[in-house]
């Protein structure tokens, strides 16, 4: 099994859907519901009513004495490893559980919801069951879409960020070892100064990947140029940014595998990350695209149903994520791999070739990826059946 088979897969394809449906990938009924629009876009800036209860179902923020909300999880204990960490600098989630950065089509200026939304909607007594959110999935979706107003990583990381401009809000001092909502930090101490190098490097390729659409945009106005060589030239700068990104990416989840201590259980557990290449993008190519994102997301899903069933009966399949990769930009996508019926949500796209955003690209990129891993950490730790592989330790990290 390759170094990184863990944690993740690598696929290529087609793509510009920034999500889709879930259906069985051999199914041809389930993809011409695909086909008719059955597509989980990036969600919208005005919650629906429907979204909200599901929000209202799993969260609620309460305003204590200072003023200041606190966020709390109904019908969950209090998380003790991480309430000691920076307690005054925590800002609470925003109400608007399902709102984004990106302007929604009906230019609609996101704004909070007040209950008086939920309360005067009598038809919708319950979220359908295909657009229900797992509170991991909702923990990564909110913190994605506020990166800048929570901490995420530790206060031992600034070193690695000299030069960098990353407010001081975004770290904390790290006491416990174990956090219950995403952040970016190391399990094992002596791996910590990897996860850095990891981060640095995600910020690091940035810089390539605009130097590199430099060089397409003077192919591109290259008049002495005909137009067969300008596409031969163009396709190989792409394939050249796609390259560079899967690297990014994969040390980086390299680095999660290694932390996570996941080689210990052989081929007990499936990965839940998928890397997904999709090259040679073109307008008509959506829906393929889109059956094709779904088709192994879905794969993998079941492969998860499939090792689920294997443990206790009241076991869920953990949540699995995705990046989906086309040319320069990176799409992350969540999947309830419990749910048949489950569609794919879009927490967020990086254009990874934007200006003045590649410190916030890596930290979107990374936290994502530190919390795949505690996600997978929490379903070992329901799983007294998977019997890791006794091997001889390293004291090399890099062995």
């Amino acid at each position: 099994m390759p170094a990184l088979g863990w944690l993740f897969s690598s696929n290529t394809s087609k793509f510009k859907s920034s999500g889709v449906s879930d259906i069985s990938p051999n199914s041809n009924q389930g993809k011409d519901r695909v086909l008719r629009g059955r597509v989980s876009k990036p969600t919208r800036n005005k919650p629906t009513p429907k979204a909200l209860k599901c929000k209202a179902l799993t969260r609620d923020i309460k305003d204590n004495e200072d003023g200041e909300g606190e966020f709390r999880w109904i019908k969950q204990e209090e998380d003790e490893d991480d309430d000691d960490e920076d307690e005054e600098s925590e800002k609470p989630f925003p109400m608007a559980m399902m709102a984004q950065q990106t302007d929604s089509e009906d230019g609609v200026t996101s704004r909070h919801p007040n209950t008086e939304d939920i309360e005067d909607d009598d038809t919708d007594s319950a979220p359908e069951r295909d657009t229900a959110w797992r509170l991991e999935q909702i923990y990564i979706n909110v913190v994605l879409n506020a990166r800048n107003d929570f901490p995420l990583m530790p206060s031992t990381w600034k070193m690695h960020f000299r030069g960098i401009p990353l407010p001081d809000g975004l770290f904390y001092h790290k006491e416990k070892s174990k956090s219950l909502r995403p952040r970016i930090y190391a399990h094992t101490d002596r791996l910590e100064y990897r996860g850095g190098l990891a981060l640095r490097k995600l910020i690091d390729v940035h810089s390539r990947i605009q130097d590199i659409r430099n060089d397409e945009a003077v192919i591109k106005n290259d008049k002495e140029k005909d137009e067969a060589e300008k596409r031969g030239l163009i396709k190989t700068v792409s394939t050249e940014i796609v390259r560079q990104l899967r690297r990014a990416i994969e040390q980086a989840l390299d680095w999660a595998k290694q932390d996570g201590e996941f080689d210990r259980y052989g081929g007990q557990l499936p990965p839940n990350v998928k890397v997904i290449e999709l090259k040679n993008m073109i307008a008509t190519d959506e829906p393929d695209s889109e059956v094709k994102i779904q088709a192994e997301m879905c794969s993998l899903a079941e492969e998860w149903r499939t090792c689920a069933s294997n443990g206790d009966a009241s076991l869920q399949a953990p949540v699995i994520f995705g990046f989906v990769i086309m040319k320069h930009i990176i799409t992350i996508v969540t999947l309830d791999a419990s749910d048949p019926d489950a569609i794919i949500h879009v927490p967020c796209q990086l254009h990874m070739a934007e200006k003045n955003q590649h410190q916030w690209n890596a930290l979107a990129i990374l936290v994502t990826i530190c919390w795949a891993r505690d996600v997978l950490l929490g379903y070992i730790n329901t799983r007294p059946d998977l019997q890791p592989e006794v091997k001889s330790e390293s004291s090399d990290p890099d062995a």
